[in-house]
């Protein structure tokens, strides 16, 4: 039979993924046709949990209301493209929430969606899974981070395989609590110094020879780079470039990094710490750029998904 009509009687599984962290929930559907995987749809509601979390420990009942109707409408939107297969993946607020468990089981009772919620490292494998997708490297020596609202996780790669994970309490929106600039430095200089330490016990003297930014705020700021400076790609950025990203941000009120960087009202104030921590982690390894892959952990989820690893994953624009 020719490899048209092979294509034509294999069978077509729709995804629904969903990542519900300290900033947003996020979420993809996508639709695996043979070996090939594509992202068809997705999905961004700025739910901040963080806020009430990292502040009084719980989500206050307002946000639970607001979770769960996030979800209703996602659970609508999945059942208007078809979706037959889900995975919900939660990570650092409610990790921290004293009511997570409440709010599962509110969504679960709404929706049928079972939340599953993840600690840092098996949040940093899914990351791992989804940037090994995109990038190769099997004989190098990796450092891999992803920067989220409630933490931050770093995975060390080397000759392809894992050999440290570990995650920090320094998430985009913890940050946002100090609002003194001196303050938000000397949190973001201690975690520093951790995340250094735990570096240096795993590649000893060896410096990364690639290093790997995810998640939103990150991929912000490659978007922020292609718009604003002009470059001709969103997918990596220079030290020189996020240092002049870091003083233009700095310099610019809240307003205005909405309108001059065109960031939503739930970005332009996170994006100010993401790149802090970014800026200072490569001027200590003295890292020359960072790649910025288009990938993160509702793509890691969505491969968790699969029987066999896809052939070819294709993403978004």
């Amino acid at each position: 039979m020719p490899a048209y009509l092979r294509k034509l009687f294999q069978k077509q599984i729709t995804y629904g993924a969903i990542d519900l962290g300290s900033n947003a929930m996020r979420s993809l559907i996508a639709r695996r046709l043979g070996d090939e995987l594509t992202v068809i749809k997705s999905f961004r509601v700025p739910l901040r949990l963080g806020e009430d979390v990292f502040n009084g420990g719980f989500i206050s009942p307002a946000k639970l209301e607001e979770t769960e109707n996030a979800f209703i409408e996602l659970f609508h939107s999945f059942a208007a493209y078809g979706v037959t297969e889900v995975r919900a993946i939660a990570t650092s607020a409610m990790r921290d929430a004293i009511n997570g468990p409440e709010l599962t089981e509110k969504i679960f009772k709404s929706t049928g969606i079972k939340i599953e919620i993840i600690r840092g490292k098996e949040e940093a494998g899914f990351i791992c899974d989804a940037v090994k997708s995109q990038l190769d490297f099997r004989n190098h020596d990796v450092l891999l981070m992803d920067i989220g609202g409630g933490s931050t996780e770093l995975t060390l790669i080397s000759c392809g395989e894992i050999v440290g994970v570990k995650s920090f309490n320094v998430g985009t929106v913890r940050l946002l609590h100090y609002k003194n600039q001196v303050e938000l430095e000397k949190k973001i200089n201690f975690e520093l110094d951790r995340m250094l330490s735990f570096i240096k016990d795993n590649f000893g003297k060896r410096r990364p020879e690639y290093f790997v930014g995810t998640g939103g705020n990150l991929r912000r700021i490659g978007k922020i780079r292609k718009k604003t400076l002009g470059r001709p790609t969103s997918q990596l950025a220079t030290f020189s470039e996020i240092s002049h990203m870091e003083d233009i941000i700095l310099s610019m009120s809240y307003v205005d990094r909405i309108r001059g960087l065109e960031l939503t009202e739930n970005q332009a104030d996170v994006i100010l710490p993401a790149t802090m921590l970014t800026q200072k982690l490569m001027q200590k390894l003295k890292l020359s750029e960072i790649l910025l892959p288009k990938v993160g952990l509702k793509e890691g989820i969505l491969l968790s998904m699969q029987d066999t690893t896809p052939k070819k994953f294709n993403l978004l624009d």
